[in-house]
């Protein structure tokens, strides 16, 4: 589906406004060190293969050893209490009520739920 140019030139708008924002400008910092960082990148890929690997075993019906489960946990563990993750984390925690309100304020403007038509859009993407 192809925007309007007015909807595209007040998009790219926000999005220079919001990178002018001093919050948006910490997470998105805090996102490229993580990014940059080859432990916290490796850790956090790690935690999700490990996430995907026990989710496939449940749906094929196997039980989960103990074993399992205290790694995974660990393995959160260690992601959750990086000092990069945990600072970006922190960082987006500041940012989602500032992403909320710029979404409650694009549904006012269009008159329909901005978040919905957002999903429905991003969902034609993959």
């Amino acid at each position: 589906m192809e925007l309007p140019s007015e909807i595209k030139a007040a998009a790219l708008e926000l999005v220079k406004a919001m990178k002018q924002d001093s919050t948006i400008r910490l997470y998105l910092s805090a996102k490229e060190a993580v990014e940059n960082d080859p432990e916290a990148s490796a850790l956090e890929s790690r935690l999700l293969e490990l996430y995907e690997d026990l989710i496939q075993r449940q749906s094929r019906g196997e039980e989960l050893s103990e074993e399992h489960i205290r790694a995974f946990n660990a393995l959160r563990y260690q992601v959750r209490f990086h000092p990069l993750i945990a600072r970006r984390e922190n960082a987006l925690a500041q940012i989602k009520p500032y992403l909320a309100q710029i979404a409650e304020e694009i549904s006012d403007s269009l008159g329909i739920d901005y978040t919905i038509l957002a999903d429905a859009q991003c969902r034609g993407c993959s």
